[in-house]
């Protein structure tokens, strides 16, 4: 029960950690093709890839998760919910409820049922471990397959890449150096790559392949990479069941008798 314990509080907190550091005008039509257009110019691609971002009020989905330490593999189910620049709501089970996640633009809050612990406060932790910038808007953005980074908004340099669109964010203000691959057929976002200069450590973002719900682009299988000590741990997400309900209840209550814990206690 102890390894199970400490595997779960891993996966809780990785997943946390995961979506925490990864925080117009007229458009220039460009068409889709197999190949990258070798003289785009990255502002129209950009253009193109703002195209291509969701537009929702609220959204669900079940999403089965497997997370990999490089010893052992654990799977568990998320309930995901979201609404737009406002909340999101995930609750775990392995056969039953063993924790809920809240995150708000100021907060976030989660509890686990095993050791009946809960963490309750700001992102300041994330931006103090990893000397980056954080927002909420970030989070959403990684969970339905966008840059974290506006293209038009900051400095990219295009890179040679017979697949793929490449775009490396230039210049040395930033305390972290972003690599986006784009689809070149429809512009959709197949992988991030980080390298965290604090960590002095990559950390990657796969968009393995993305489905269609009512004429929607969301992901179906996403794969992240987190650097660990001198190891990677890894997560899977798989999308299921998604869907946009009009309204989305959020039941968020700390139960009595937890105790706080140091998120980045091991």
């Amino acid at each position: 029960m102890t390894q199970k314990i400490y595997q779960f509080r891993w996966i809780f907190i990785s997943f946390i950690i995961i979506l925490l550091i990864i925080s117009g005008c007229k458009s220039v039509s460009v068409l889709p093709s197999k190949t990258p257009i070798n003289n785009i110019k990255i502002k129209e691609l950009g253009n193109e890839i703002s195209k291509a971002k969701l537009n929702y009020k609220n959204i669900r989905s079940r999403i089965k998760t497997e997370y990999d330490d490089g010893n052992r593999k654990q799977q568990i189910i998320l309930n995901l919910r979201m609404v737009d620049k406002k909340a999101i709501w995930i609750s775990a089970t392995m056969l039953i409820p063993i924790g809920k996640l809240l995150i708000t633009p100021d907060k976030i809050s989660f509890y686990e049922k095993f050791q009946r612990t809960f963490y309750e406060g700001d992102l300041t932790f994330v931006k103090k471990f990893l000397n980056i910038n954080i927002d909420f808007n970030d989070i959403q953005n990684i969970l339905l397959g966008y840059p974290i980074l506006n293209i038009t908004d900051n400095k990219w340099k295009r890179i040679s890449h017979p697949k793929f669109y490449v775009l490396s964010l230039s210049g040395k203000a930033q305390n972290f150096t972003q690599t986006l691959f784009f689809d070149p057929t429809n512009f959709l976002l197949m992988e991030q790559r980080f390298f965290l200069k604090s960590l002095n450590q990559n950390m990657t973002i796969k968009y393995n392949y993305f489905q269609k719900v009512d004429g929607k682009n969301i992901p179906r299988n996403i794969e992240f990479f987190v650097p660990y000590d001198s190891s990677y741990r890894k997560l899977i997400l798989e999308y299921t069941r998604v869907d946009f309900p009009e309204d989305l209840n959020l039941p968020f209550t700390i139960p009595d008798g937890y105790k706080p814990i140091n998120i980045l206690e091991k």
